[in-house]
């Protein structure tokens, strides 16, 4: 029994997705194109345009719809990595500060002293307010 397909993007099972895959179709779950690079079989990041089939003329942006004739659906295309950038962008920010402000509320917390010049937050004394 063949692994099932899963969108190269979120991880999200593609059976109700019509065989074979259309260039107009989409995750149903992230909405992105499926009929793409990432997606298929001969994908291979590193290699010359990022494709294994020498005769595939291979499009500059891997991730939009493409109307490439060597296109298959892999099965292992999903890695966790691949997460939308703004999902990211908000997990590396938060691991900046979140952290950060933690220990400030536990060092306020744990402080005897009320010293009144102390700003309560820790960027207050960038902006000398």
């Amino acid at each position: 029994m063949s692994e099932p397909l899963l969108c190269w993007n979120c991880g999200t099972s593609l059976e109700d997705v019509p065989q074979p895959i259309s260039r107009h179709a989409n995750c149903s779950n992230c909405f992105e194109v499926l009929h793409c690079c990432r997606l298929c079989r001969h994908y291979a990041p590193g290699r010359p345009d990022d494709c294994d089939n020498d005769r595939a003329e291979a499009p500059t942006n891997k991730e939009t719809a493409n109307f490439c004739e060597y296109f298959k659906p892999c099965a292992t295309a999903f890695k966790s990595k691949n997460r939308a950038p703004q999902s990211l962008a908000t997990e590396k920010f938060d691991a900046l500060f979140h952290d950060d402000m933690d220990d400030v509320v536990a060092e306020d917390k744990n402080s005897d002293t009320t010293d009144q010049n102390r700003p309560t937050n820790p960027f207050d004394d960038l902006f000398n307010d």
